[in-house]
Parts: structure tokens; C-alpha cells; sequence
């Protein structure tokens, strides 16, 4: 009886067990056959199809041919990508959903379906870039939320439109990209404002900045002046860069006192023409006129803008530093990129007087005499001075106090947002853009302790240089990619270099694209264009070419011998081979003049932009007495195609056959210099 029931037993737990056991294989197969079914349904309503499906039916409509039509209903609907293994083994399925990026029937459709807009890179160079190198975001996705980046903590989410161009800085290293505005100017601004001067960009390790040596303030200006500059700038100078530290009243009075404590440069106590009589204010007015000072300089906003703005001058800088400053800049700012003018001493005075009276601030402070500060207020604006970075700009007797204080940038465009300080600023969307925008724009708002100064940029501005802050990528990109900045360099040697240095035409002109680019006459062929004649007398008495132009050749009163020697080096060294000498060896021919003024007045309506005798158009240059200035061999290869010697030249290029490029120059070589109101 007891074997029989333990035998029941056992059957009935046998029978249980394999219940269960039948029972989990059912709700398993269930299940199984649940995630089979859901898989495909998933599938099938992925974002991506339906798009595809959409555009497949745009394609229909839009078609206008049978052949068209059946190429639309034969597009397979799938994942599509483009995949780029020189660049980091990019991924991009972008396209399974933005699919009209290359056909020109979308151009007006919407998005996802829109053409892309043509840029340098596209519709070309899509396979070999891609989507994500220049928009970023997550190009492996296929979902919307997740290829755009509105993940968490996604490293690179797709960048606002308006900062695109901070992709093309990843691979265009120099200054200036090509058909990139917004970056240009933002690389441009932060060369301008200094932050390489507080923050280490690799790439930019031998910047010099152009803010002025500090040394010697205690002879050229006076401490009120000195600590409302410091408090405010734009309210003395509004069109300056300099920031506003926010200072206290007690740590500007101890900046002003170690500035004050500095020594000069220049010892004016041991110079004699800097204690001259007073001058003569109508001569200098007239010399402020004939040396064209607002070429470089701005006067209550006339002027070129890229020198010191002079309007409050007077009520800024003493008399005697005035007077010794003009005589020779560069014996104060050895890297000045002022000419020395050779002005007596007497011209010096009379221009130093004429500015002190005439380019006054009422807003400045009354100036207060000098300062003997005791030796701890020195050492305390000694270390605000260096705590500010005040350093990162400028050096004190030719020597930078310190070193820089701001964290290295390179790599800040691939920062994760996760790591970035946000502080106070809870009102901030938890992007990269926006937090760089907020720190260029209002950098202390984020924390009351932070160095950075304000600097009180437009909203334009902002969005410049947050633009190329993101084109700074911690990676750089394969060197197949990358366009080195090219950094022109021309050392022009012996007595002619020490010319140019001395009178700065660098600062100015280019030469074998070296040089500043405030005039537009590059100096690199000028041998070739000009005769040595006429550039002899231009260096003495500089004469209007181009009437449209604001900016005017200076009058530096330079020796005959200097002027001569100038002329004689550009007409033996500054040359172009691939430029003729002389069309015509001796004068032109009389029917070749006649024959090129019906093309100059009736074919090609030359006089619609250029003047003779005081008749015709002022954009271009004046060709009264062109023959004189011009050598015929550069106005006939000029004329052959304006744009092979000058990419922004105006000049229409009307591809001129030879007969009429010599009959044009004859007759512009043969235009008399002075030709009162009377057509030749």
C-alpha cells in the first residue's frame, strides 16, 4: 500500500513538472512569435519608409517622361547611406530620408525632399564629405529625434544653420575661407580682440597683437585720463576694443599707479625738440591735410578706421610727448605701423598744437598732475594687472608681464556638453552653441569670480566668433582634407628694405602678397606697370588716381634721393616677366589712336566708368595723362584680361582680340595730362 501510494505520488509530481514545463514552452512560443510579427511591423513604419514612399509619389508627379515615371516606381525603399572610410570612417544614412539633396526637380519641394543649396562642395562633393562632416548629428541613425542629436548627451548634435560655416573651418586652416563670411570675420575678430592673447589655438602660437606698449605713461598722458580709460573705454573711445574689466575704484587707482611707475621708452627729458616753442595752428591744419592722416586714421568717424581713432586726442596725450611722437613714431612703438613722416620741428609742433586744439573730448576728464604712489599700491596693481591678463595684449617696455590666463580653446567645438559650466545660467538650452554665445557675449554671468571681461560685442558679432569658436576641433581632420593657411612672406632686402621699413609701404601694400590691405594697388609688378619718371614724382607729390576711392597715398615728404632710389629698385626688380615693356616703340600711330577712340567712346563705352578732361565715370581711374604714368605693355596686357592680375578687378574682361587691345591702348597712352573739359 505504501509502495503504491509513493508510486501515485510520484506520478502525479511527474505529471505536474511536465504541466509547467509545457505551459513556459507555450507562453514562450507565444511570445516568440509575438517579437517575429512586431519586428516586421516596426520596420515597416520606420520614418524612413515613409518618407521614401512620399518622395517615390513626388517623383511620380513631377515626371515628364514615361522613362522617369518607371524609374520612380522602380526605387527600392531601404536604409541608403553614404559611407566615407578616408574621413574616420564616416557613416551617414542622412539620405534614407533627405532624398533630393541632388535632384534638381526638388529645389522648391520641402524638407526632407528640398535640393541641397549649392555650396563649394556640393552637389560634387557629396560622397567624398557627406552629411555629418558638415552639419554633424548622428549620421548612423535613422530616426529623426536621433539623427538630429535630441539625445542625451549625444557629443555632436546637429548645428544650427546659422553656424554652419564653422564647419568649413575644420579643414580650411587660414583666416580667410573661401565663400565663408561669418567664419572669416570671426576668425578675423578674435584676432582683433586679443583672445589669442588669453587663450591658447593651435595654429596661432606667434600672434602679436597690435595694442600698444604701456610703457612711459606718466609722460604721454595723465592719471585722470588714464584711470576713466580703464573704468569705461567706449565712453571715451566708442569704436574701441579694449573691454571693460569692471574693476573696483581701489583696483583701477592701484593699475594706474604701477602704469605710472613704469619707465619710458623715449627720454624726453633728454629731448631737445620736444620742448619747441608753440607752433602755428593754420599751418597745422594744412599739414593734417596735405600728410592725409585720415587715410589710416578716423576723425568723428572720417577715415580709413584701421589706426588710432584721433578725435579726443588733445584731451588725452601732453604736448611734448605729442611734438616727439610725430617727429618718429617708431622710436616709441618700434612695430608701429606708422610711416615716419620728415616733418622739422617746427611742422611738429605745428601739427602737435593744431590736433591738441582742434581734436578735443569734452567728456574726458580734467587732467590732474602726476602721481608718487607708495611702493605696495605699485605692487597691487603690479598683480591686478597680471591677474586681468592685461599682459595677454600688451607689453610694458617691450616685454609681456606674465602669462596667458584663459584655458586653451583648441578642442572646444568637440567639448561635451555634459562638461560645461553652466553656473548661474539656467535659462541656457543644454547645447554647445548656446553656451559659447552666452560666455563671448556675457562672459561673467555665469559666475561672479570669472577673469573674462566684457566686451560689449553686437549681436552680428557674437555669432561670428561663436562660429569659429565651433570650427575648433580637438581632431584634426585627415591631411588629404586639410587646406593650410598660407602665410604670404616677402623680406625686401638692403636700402630698399630699410625704405620700406622706415615709411611702413607695407603697412599699406602688398608685395608677392605680403603686406597690409589698405590700398589696392599691389606694389609686386609695379616696375612693370608704371615708369620711373612719374613714380619719382608721385613719392614726392601724391595725385589722385582713383577719385572713389576715400583712402589717399600719403605725403611723406621724403627725400629726392629716397624717392629716386624707390622708383629706380621697382623699375629694376619689381617686374613680370609675362609683361611687355613697349607695344609701341616709339608713338603710337595716328590711325591706330583714331581707331581706338571710336572702340574707347562707341564699342566698348569705356567713358561710362573712367574720366577724361573732367568728362565721363568716376569709379575707375582717372586716364588723363595715362600714357605718362602707364607703360604700354601693362595697359595692353591689362586690357587682354583685367581678372588674371587682379581677381576683384571691376574692369570688364570683353575678351579683345589683339587688333583692338593695341588700338585701345594707343589711344589711352596718347591722352595729354591735362585736358580741360574737352573730348580727345
Amino acid at each position: 500500500m505504501g509502495l503504491a501510494m509513493a508510486s501515485w505520488g510520484a506520478s502525479v509530481s511527474a505529471r505536474g513538472s511536465s504541466d509547467r514545463l509545457w505551459l513556459w514552452f507555450g507562453v514562450s512560443s507565444v511570445a516568440l512569435l509575438v517579437v517575429l510579427a512586431v519586428s516586421p511591423i516596426k520596420d515597416y513604419f520606420r520614418e524612413y519608409r515613409h518618407y521614401q514612399n512620399e518622395y517615390r509619389s513626388e517623383l511620380i508627379r513631377s515626371a515628364v517622361s514615361l522613362k522617369e515615371m518607371q524609374r520612380a516606381r522602380d526605387r527600392r525603399v531601404a536604409v541608403q547611406q553614404i559611407w566615407v572610410p578616408e574621413l574616420d570612417n564616416h557613416v551617414d544614412r542622412c539620405v534614407s530620408c533627405h532624398l533630393g539633396t541632388q535632384e534638381p526637380r526638388m529645389a522648391a519641394a520641402r524638407e526632407p525632399f528640398r535640393l541641397h543649396p549649392r555650396t563649394p562642395h556640393t552637389p560634387g562633393d557629396f560622397d567624398r564629405f557627406g552629411c555629418v562632416t558638415c552639419h554633424q548629428g548622428q549620421g548612423r541613425a535613422t530616426t529623426v529625434a536621433e539623427a538630429h542629436g535630441r539625445v542625451p548627451d549625444w557629443d555632436s548634435p546637429i548645428l544650427p544653420v546659422r553656424y554652419t560655416e564653422a564647419s568649413c573651418g575644420r579643414c580650411h586652416l587660414g583666416d580667410t575661407v573661401p565663400e565663408a563670411a561669418l567664419l572669416s570675420e570671426g576668425r578675423a575678430l578674435m584676432a582683433r580682440v586679443g583672445c589669442y592673447g588669453c587663450h591658447k589655438v593651435a595654429g596661432h602660437e606667434g600672434w602679436q597683437s597690435e595694442a600698444p606698449d604701456l610703457a612711459g605713461l606718466a609722460q604721454k598722458t595723465n592719471p585722470a585720463w588714464l584711470a576713466a580709460w580703464i573704468r569705461s573705454p567706449r565712453s571715451l573711445r566708442p569704436s574701441t576694443w579694449m573691454p571693460d574689466f569692471q574693476l573696483t575704484a581701489a583696483e583701477i587707482d592701484s593699475v594706474v599707479a604701477f602704469l605710472w611707475s613704469r619707465p619710458p621708452r623715449v627720454d624726453l627729458d633728454a629731448d631737445a625738440g620736444s620742448a619747441v616753442a608753440p607752433g602755428n595752428t593754420d599751418h597745422g591744419k594744412l599739414l593734417f591735410s596735405i600728410s592725409r592722416c585720415i587715410s589710416c586714421h578716423t576723425v568723428e568717424g572720417r577715415g580709413n578706421g584701421s589706426a588710432p581713432e584721433l578725435s579726443g586726442v588733445g584731451s588725452k596725450v601732453t604736448r611734448r610727448w605729442l611734438v616727439a611722437f610725430l617727429a618718429d613714431p617708431q622710436r616709441f612703438y618700434p612695430d608701429t605701423k606708422m610711416p615716419r613722416y620728415h616733418f622739422s620741428a617746427r611742422d611738429a609742433a605745428d601739427l602737435a598744437d593744431y590736433m591738441m586744439e582742434e581734436f578735443t573730448d569734452p567728456s574726458a576728464p580734467t587732467p590732474t598732475p602726476g602721481l608718487h604712489s607708495a611702493d605696495r599700491v605699485v605692487q597691487a596693481g603690479d598683480t591686478i594687472f597680471r591677474r586681468a591678463g592685461c599682459n595677454g595684449c600688451h607689453q610694458v617696455g617691450g616685454k609681456s608681464l606674465g602669462v596667458a590666463i584663459g584655458p586653451e580653446l583648441t578642442g572646444i567645438a568637440d567639448k561635451p556638453v555634459g562638461r560645461l559650466d553652466f553656473g548661474k545660467r539656467n535659462d541656457l538650452p543644454r547645447a554647445l552653441p548656446d553656451w559659447l554665445a552666452a560666455k563671448v557675449s556675457d562672459p561673467r554671468s555665469f559666475r561672479d569670480a570669472l577673469k573674462m571681461p566684457r566686451f560689449g560685442f553686437s549681436r552680428h558679432e557674437t555669432e561670428a566668433l561663436t562660429t569659429a569658436l565651433l570650427s575648433l576641433g580637438r581632431v584634426p581632420v585627415p591631411t588629404a582634407y586639410q587646406m593650410q593657411a598660407t602665410t604670404a612672406s616677402y623680406a625686401p632686402p638692403g636700402h630698399f628694405g630699410n625704405l620700406v621699413r622706415q615709411y611702413r609701404c607695407m603697412s599699406c601694400h602688398q608685395i608677392d602678397g605680403a603686406g597690409g590691405d589698405i590700398s589696392t594697388a599691389p606694389l609686386t609688378s609695379e616696375g612693370s606697370k608704371v615708369r620711373e619718371k612719374w613714380l619719382a614724382g608721385y613719392l614726392k607729390l601724391p595725385t589722385t588716381v582713383r577719385p572713389i576711392l576715400e583712402e589717399r597715398m600719403i605725403q611723406l615728404q621724403m627725400p629726392d634721393d629716397e624717392r629716386a632710389f624707390i622708383a629706380n629698385f621697382a623699375e629694376n626688380v619689381l617686374r613680370d616677366d609675362r609683361i611687355p615693356e613697349e607695344i609701341f616703340p616709339a608713338a603710337p600711330p595716328r590711325e591706330e589712336i583714331e581707331r581706338g577712340r571710336k572702340l574707347y567712346y562707341d564699342r566698348y563705352g569705356c567713358q561710362a566708368c573712367h574720366m577724361i578732361g573732367g568728362k565721363g565715370g568716376y569709379y575707375g581711374p582717372l586716364l588723363d595723362g595715362a600714357g605718362e604714368r602707364l607703360k604700354t605693355g601693362w595697359i595692353y596686357t591689362w586690357l587682354k584680361g583685367p581678372q588674371g592680375w587682379r581677381k576683384d578687378a571691376q574692369e570688364p574682361d570683353y575678351g579683345l582680340d589683339d587688333a583692338d587691345a593695341r588700338s585701345l591702348t594707343a589711344f589711352v597712352a596718347s591722352i595729354p595730362a591735362a585736358v580741360q573739359g574737352k573730348q580727345p
